[in-house]
């Protein structure tokens, strides 16, 4: 119930416009340690191989809103968790793309898993509040089928896009790309 509330009071912020995102200095690696250790533990649950990838990380300390950052991870991490069965893998990447300066950078963060994946007539629709896939596995997963909409509108609020790729019985790939300074 926190949960559904803190989302609703998430989305009431954004569709407001009254949603500011902060601004102050933090290092990508210890976003990382922060989001993997509340995420492990979950993936350890259900024996889910979760592999990191740093790639080329130049600006390791960058200034920004980590607390929406790692809402933004933790929520796609947890959707593969949830959507990803026993024994499947997961991998996440961290990418500082090339093109940044030499006081800035711009990243892509990648969650790829090997789970249920989504129909591709529905992957229009899953940034769309409430929005869920109605089926016999999904209806077993916890969710408010709000933390995706939560995500865009945090993503494109710092000026950076969501990509998602699925297929249906084979996974998903959720991509974010971010400008931090």
């Amino acid at each position: 119930l926190l949960g559904l509330i803190n989302d609703v009071l998430d989305i009431s912020k954004i569709e407001s416009g009254k949603m500011v995102l902060a601004k102050e200095p933090y290092t990508i690696p210890l976003v990382i340690q922060d989001v993997s250790s509340v995420i492990i533990p979950l993936f350890l649950a259900k024996s889910q191989d979760y592999q990191i990838h740093a790639v080329n990380l130049k600006h390791e300390f960058v200034i920004g809103d980590q607390v929406r950052l790692k809402q933004v991870l933790l929520n796609l991490l947890s959707n593969a968790n949830k959507y990803t069965p026993e024994g499947g893998k997961i991998d996440f990447y961290i990418e500082e793309l090339e093109g940044g300066s030499d006081t800035s950078g711009y990243f892509r963060f990648t969650v790829k898993d090997n789970g249920i994946g989504i129909a591709e007539e529905k992957i229009d629709k899953i940034f769309d509040p409430f929005s869920r896939e109605v089926n016999s596995t999904v209806n077993k997963v916890e969710g408010t089928g709000l933390g995706l909409t939560i995500v865009k509108n945090i993503v494109e609020a710092t000026g950076g896009t969501i990509n998602v790729v699925s297929k249906k019985g084979e996974g998903s790939v959720f991509t974010i790309k971010v400008p931090l300074t």
